[in-house]
């Protein structure tokens, strides 16, 4: 072997030039134990672990492994990578190691729901045997692992695993979703983090003397190091390792801002005692990337396996690479393989990246090695294959909800200027609906709209039509002006032989319609689409039939509602899917209540719930449970509705949920007194983002506003909340509420609406609604003599009809207080039980039914100590239980005593206590 000038080379000897021992970092270790110990009595957490490239993190966590080595906790790492990572790539991997298979992401609805999976399967693990899981080099993760360890964090705290995360500060630069990501990673209640600073004074000292044992270097080359490696180890190790090869003295010392090129150079010169072959090697294996396979390499470079043995051994002898698994080796530190690689020009690294998609795409595709293909396709620069894989690869990451990373895939895509326009046009309408399911209402009006411009230029009329549909519903939602003025512009501009794509538009614009209030504008639109259009696409008549059961609810025809929403059902059973079939359900429960079929309602919900069970549909299930508050709260069974509102998570990525939560939990809460599920969802309603849909939380929300003194807050709200409309129907809650709370000009609409509603053949709940609006009127006006006749009407119809929360506000008004107290004590209305109690003295005679002897002993303990003020965490641990055991203990105690929350029930105590006393 010669040197680059000829010179024979002697042979060289490798030693490696690397601190063995741990140096420093003590104080970082014990807290990593002190977590340990926490996360081993179920208390678990995530860590971060932060610092520069090369500063030791790696180090220290394999020093923390290392003291797991005899304990019973199981380790299970994974590794984000810079390009080719797959959604939740690292977490995926951690299961599969930790499992006895590899893990596989089940079907999901949403990202919460795709997110419960993988925390859920973690738990189970975790019960077995406690967890240390490793993710390493965060700052590369894909943006769905970014949000599952934000979404993880809050759910660590009580399992046995300690989560740990390293990433480099250096790469949080502002494009990075990182940046943003991990603040809110680390803000999690158990949420801790470890910032590694460089090695100092004496520890630095101590790491160059055990790096160098056995290895003489002058203590000016030495001094000389440690300035040009400012205290990173593995910038100072590698200085170390260059400076011991070439025995050199020179003089190493360069100002701080050169240090990575410097470092870059001496990286690169690594590589020196390589012959070309061997060389060859390693750079090829640096352009695929920190991780690679032996098999894949081989392939990339036409020849055996067998023969790149030889330059790997070299490689990991030289500590260059490592070997992680049989096949399977990674640089040693990923600024080894970015220096090899940036060592190339672009025009040779196209043919490298050509070379590798090739051999990626001989073998089976897997969710593993699309992502690599979409990468080195588009690196490569190869227009068609780069856009088919990066749209394959976005349309995976959207199936597991990962929308961030699928519109990264779809963006890459765009790149190229040859794409069919129908090509584009689709990827663009994705983006749309990528930033349409992460929020981006505004970006996703602009994808979709710019879709449908690329789909009328190619003449893909019904294409178009879909997505001028789409930006309408979107652009309504955003209160932009004419949101309809794109569709009614391309009915002008269709012909009679695009008949599905006027099917198409005429949908839309009815859909927008009926659920706007103008049913007869929805029927005249719904009218117009050809049958031809439904014979050929089964869809078109899902939608169809989806109408016109809303339109039939809307002006209250239950005959006709019937036989549009069996067709419905029978559509959505047609195209088999289970999403539009418990959609189906869900909204002819809502129409049933409507009809005051609330029997009917409750079954059609037992079957969207069966549905969703079956297809394992979580945001169906949550859709359920929304509805099903709203059916019990208006049947009075305020415990039902309690328990269903609560099992709507607060956190949900619907908007519709948000709503639903929003309107029935704030008149649940307000109905039974809790002040923990009014704030809960009052402050959902506060904080939201959306707008369309104040009408049905009007009416809770002015409630809560006015019990805590803003009267004007709530005036405004139900402003708001008052559409114009041709017939406002399903929202006597809000309507009634106008009538208490509103300005004048706003209750003469109300009771328009209201009069309007009421008209028909069928009673309809705003039918007695309008006389309470009356009574209401009246009393407001100080007229109560004249409010008792209408009230005693409403009473009978809402009697009738079976709302009997509102027959006891109706019975209230007519003047017979002891019905109504009554009726709500039945209900569990406790707000409007002591509230009736405390206006009229004479009627505290007449106890509350009491349910302390129905204590369970149990019960009695945990009341006794969360009156006294201690935690629910606290109660467990003084009783050996679990914080959801107390939960369930205190919701029974509450609904036995009839109180709502910590501070009535300390009162309730002490008041018996007093009586007992004084007895």
């Amino acid at each position: 072997m010669r040197t680059r000038r000829g010179e024979p080379l002697s042979c060289v000897i490798v030693r490696p030039v690397l601190c063995g021992p741990f140096v420093g970092r003590q104080e970082e270790l014990a807290y990593l134990r002190e977590r340990r110990q926490e996360a081993g009595s179920s208390h678990g957490g995530l860590v971060l672990v932060a610092g520069d490239a090369g500063v030791g993190k790696s180090r220290l966590i394999a020093e923390f492994c290392r003291s797991l080595g005899y304990s019973r906790w199981r380790v299970a790492t994974g590794q984000c990578l810079e390009f080719t990572s797959r959604p939740y790539g690292p977490i995926l991997d951690v299961l599969s190691r930790l499992g006895a298979k590899p893990f596989e992401l089940a079907r999901a609805t949403t990202k919460h729901e795709q997110f419960d999976a993988i925390v859920e399967r973690l738990a189970s693990l975790a019960a077995r045997r406690a967890l240390l899981v490793v993710i390493e080099d965060i700052h590369w993760a894909d943006a769905a692992t970014l949000d599952l360890l934000s979404y993880a964090g809050s759910k660590l705290q009580h399992m046995r695993v300690l989560l740990l995360a390293s990433f480099r500060v250096d790469d949080l630069h502002p494009n990075n979703p990182a940046t943003t990501a991990i603040p809110k990673i680390a803000r999690h209640g158990r949420g801790g983090r470890i910032d590694l600073a460089p090695l100092r004074g004496v520890e630095l000292q101590t790491f160059i003397n055990e790096a160098l044992s056995g290895f003489a270097l002058p203590d000016e080359t030495r001094r000389e190091i440690a300035l040009a490696g400012d205290g990173n180890p593995f910038f100072t190790e590698e200085l170390l390792r260059s400076a011991v090869e070439k025995n050199s003295t020179r003089s190493l010392a360069r100002r701080r801002h050169e240090l990575p090129e410097t470092l870059r150079n001496t990286l690169l010169e690594r590589l020196r005692p390589f012959d070309a072959e061997q060389r060859r090697v390693v750079m090829q294996a640096a352009v695929i990337g920190r991780t690679f396979a032996l098999d894949l390499l081989a392939t990339t470079l036409e020849t055996e396996a067998v023969r790149l043995l030889g330059p790997l051994r070299r490689a990991r002898d030289f500590q260059l690479i490592e070997e992680v698994s049989t096949g399977s080796f990674r640089f040693r530190h990923a600024l080894t393989r970015e220096a090899i690689y940036r060592d190339f020009l672009d025009v040779e690294l196209g043919p490298r990246h050509r070379a590798i998609a090739l051999a990626l795409e001989s073998v089976p595709l897997s969710e593993g090695s699309l992502e690599s293909l979409a990468y080195h396709w588009w690196a490569a620069r190869d227009g068609a294959r780069a856009a088919h894989y990066n749209e394959l690869a976005g349309d995976a990451a959207g199936r597991v909800h990962a929308h961030e990373d699928a519109i990264a895939f779809y963006e890459r895509a765009l790149e190229f200027a040859d794409l069919e326009p129908v090509v584009r046009g689709s990827i663009a309408e994705k983006i749309g609906g990528c930033r349409g399911s992460l929020g981006m209402a505004v970006e996703a009006h602009a994808c979709t709209c710019e879709a449908a411009d690329i789909f009328r230029r190619a003449g893909e009329f019904e294409r178009e039509a879909s997505c001028r549909v789409s930006a309408a519903i979107t652009a309504y939602n955003l209160h932009l002006s004419e949101p309809t003025a794109p569709l009614e512009d391309l009915l002008g501009r269709l012909e009679s032989r695009d008949y599905v794509a006027l099917a198409r538009v005429r949908l839309g614009l009815a859909w927008m319609a009926a659920s706007r209030g103008f049913p007869t504008e929805a029927q005249s639109h719904l009218e117009h689409v050809d049958p031809a259009a439904r014979a050929e696409r089964p869809d078109i008549t899902m939608r169809f039939h989806n109408v016109g059961a809303w339109i039939a609810m809307t002006v209250g025809d239950l005959d006709r509602f019937r036989i549009e929403h069996r067709a419905w059902v029978e559509a959505t059973e047609t195209m088999g899917s289970a999403v539009a079939l418990a959609s189906a359900y869900l909204n002819g429960a809502i129409c049933r209540l409507q009809f005051s079929l609330h029997d009917e309602a409750l079954a059609n919900i037992e079957d969207a719930r069966r549905v969703a069970r079956e297809s394992q549909n979580r945001h169906a299930e949550q859709s359920a449970h929304a509805i099903a508050a709203m059916c019990y709260l208006m049947a009075g069974n305020l415990a039902r509705a309690r328990a269903e509102i609560e099992a709507v998570p607060v956190s949900t990525e619907s908007q519709l949920h948000a709503a639903w939560g929003a309107a029935w939990g704030t008149v649940i809460g307000a109905y039974v007194g809790s002040e923990d599920l009014i704030d809960k969802w009052f402050g959902v309603f506060e904080g939201a983002t959306w707008t369309a849909t104040d009408t049905s939380c009007g009416g809770g929300v002015a409630e809560i506003m006015v019990r805590r003194g803003r009267s004007r807050d709530a005036a405004a709200v139900l402003h708001r909340s008052i559409p114009t409309c041709e017939v406002l129907r399903g929202e006597v809650i809000t309507l009634l509420a106008a009538a208490k709370y509103a300005a004048p000009a706003d209750r003469s609409r109300a009771r328009e609406h209201l009069a309007c509603a009421a008209e028909g053949p069928y009673e309809l709940v705003e039918r007695p609604a309008l006389a309470l609006f009356d009574a209401i009127a009246y009393a407001r006006d100080g007229k109560p003599e004249e409010a008792a006749a209408p009230a005693g009407r409403a009473a009978e119809g809402f009697r009738r009809l079976g709302y009997p929360l509102l027959e006891a506000a109706a019975l209230e008004l007519a003047g017979e207080t002891e019905a109504a107290l009554r009726l709500f004590e039945r209900c569990g209305a406790t707000h409007d039980v002591h509230r009736l109690r405390d206006e009229h003295p004479r009627k505290r005679l007449a106890p509350l039914p009491s349910g302390e002897q129905a204590l369970s002993p149990r019960e009695r303990e945990i009341s006794a100590l969360a009156a006294s003020g201690r935690s629910n965490f606290e109660i467990a641990r003084e009783f050996a239980i679990s914080h959801k055991t107390v939960e369930k203990h205190l919701a029974s105690a509450y609904q036995k005593l009839g109180v709502s929350s910590r501070l009535h029930l300390a009162a309730y105590l002490n008041a018996r206590h007093d009586l007992t006393e004084q007895s």
